[in-house]
């Protein structure tokens, strides 16, 4: 996938309370936030490859609440114009906000950078476990993701370096799964074990 050139806001309508957010235009999707992630206006949420280039996928104004529905397994997913994306909750507007302060509070915290760029997966194969989770508590040498370069997949192992402790509990996934990072990126949000 080539990096994303421009944004593109997702098309936004309501059924029974529910959000949906659909594609704004043809292409393959990648990159699908999971079910359960926290969305809010101008957080990115995948991206749209095109005959005009890759687009990162934009949360529209007045959209926050929490995915219902489950991502694609395929890594890049044909979609129409219209195609619905995501179900979003808007009851849960509120978490919405609160988890918008954690964020920040991940930013200032502990972060698991990438070492190279490439792109990262969350799980050794498709339909398989994650290697971590939030929730999950790190120790040195346990396998966090892959990075693939060239179709060549390295495993990212958790090491204690650069300010992070022996173990770390998971708050976070910071990069999405399929997505592109570049060395230095954060991969994680992490907290003390």
């Amino acid at each position: 996938m080539s990096v994303p050139n421009h944004h593109l806001d997702l098309r936004l309508s309501e059924e029974e309370g529910i959000l949906i957010l659909r594609a704004p235009d043809v292409g393959y999707f990648t990159a699908p936030l999971t079910r359960g992630a926290v969305v809010a206006p101008g957080m990115q949420a995948g991206a749209l490859q095109r005959l005009e280039g890759a687009a990162a996928l934009r949360i529209p104004e007045g959209v926050r609440g929490a995915v219902i529905s489950d991502p694609s397994e395929r890594v890049l997913a044909p979609v129409g114009y219209g195609d619905v994306l995501y179900r979003v909750d808007p009851a849960s507007a509120g978490e919405a906000m609160q988890d918008e302060g954690e964020a920040d509070d991940v930013g200032a915290g502990l972060v698991l950078v990438s070492e190279q760029s490439g792109r990262v997966w969350h799980r050794p194969g498709p339909g398989e476990d994650p290697f971590c989770a939030p929730g999950d508590v790190l120790e040195e040498g346990a396998a966090v993701c892959l990075i693939e370069v060239m179709k060549t997949f390295s495993t990212v192992p958790y090491r204690a370096t650069r300010g992070l402790p022996a173990r770390a509990r998971v708050v976070r996934w910071l990069a999405a799964d399929g997505g592109d990072v570049q060395k230095g990126d954060p991969i994680l949000g992490l907290e003390p074990a």
